[in-house]
């Protein structure tokens, strides 16, 4: 199986970012997705994703642009609101 790329941005590229990229990388491992996730600022989501060629952009905030691939809000990656719908969603971008 192909390793997925995962880009997650947040505002500032710290601590969000941190608890939402172990996550989904958890997330992944629960539904046998071999993945690596990238961090960045929202600002650097078009940028990077041109460079690292994500399968998918997770954003906890607005990303300014068009990655060029799918994007998926992970707020609830913090919130637990809607996570499963999420969870679901993502993978389907993934498995896809």
């Amino acid at each position: 199986m192909v390793k997925k790329k995962i880009l997650v941005a947040c505002g500032t590229a710290i601590a969000t970012s941190t608890v939402v990229a172990k996550k989904i990388e958890k997330m992944c491992k629960e539904q046998g997705i071999d993945c690596m996730t990238v961090q960045c600022k929202a600002s650097e989501a078009v940028s990077k994703a041109k460079t690292l060629k994500p399968d998918v952009v997770v954003g906890t905030c607005q990303i300014p642009g068009d990655p060029g691939v799918p994007v998926v809000n992970g707020r609830s990656f913090l919130t637990g609101v809607n996570l499963q719908k999420t969870i679901e969603e993502l993978v389907e971008v993934l498995k896809g």
